[in-house]
């Protein structure tokens, strides 16, 4: 295509750069349409260089992560990821940022969790042989029933709030 390019521009030069040839009326239509043919191919041109470009860098984008995330297909990166790289950003940092996000969003789960498992009063289930006795249960019961009951009566007493 760049030899292309070079003769219709070397055509037009030509044309161009000739004093002795007559400007007739077709003669101008004919430079006028190497003109425009001219910058039809340089606009195809540049529009090819900046697909191979694009290639490129989505070569190097794909080699770059192979490196850093050999474990990862390729074909199970989220499409949000392939946006991002789709508006210029790094396939290996928008993958890594969002490992991180989704890292971040799990610890957030769990510290979250891990507040409700400390302010709960805990599983009401006890071992083999324990009962669990709340607080009102253990108002109506006799003395003799607080006496022989008295080690879960102690162990549920933790569980109250």
């Amino acid at each position: 295509m760049d030899d292309i390019v070079n003769e219709v521009t070397d055509e037009v030069m030509s044309v161009e750069g000739d004093e002795n040839l007559t400007e007739s009326t077709e003669e101008q239509n004919e430079l006028e349409a190497l003109k425009e043919e001219l910058e039809l191919l340089r606009a195809e041109l540049k529009a090819r260089d900046e697909r191979e470009q694009a290639n490129s860098r989505m070569l190097s984008e794909l080699k770059e992560f192979e490196k850093y995330f050999p474990e990862v297909d390729i074909h199970q990166i989220p499409s949000e990821i392939w946006e991002q790289v789709k508006n210029g950003a790094s396939l290996s940092a928008s993958f890594a940022l969002g490992l991180r996000k989704l890292e971040m969003e799990r610890k957030r789960v769990s510290d979250f969790n891990e507040k409700n498992r400390r302010m709960s009063t805990g599983a009401l289930a006890f071992g083999e042989g324990e009962k669990y006795y709340s607080p009102s249960e253990v108002r109506r019961m006799t003395p003799a029933q607080v006496k022989s009951n008295y080690d879960d009566i102690v162990a549920s007493m933790r569980h109250w709030n």
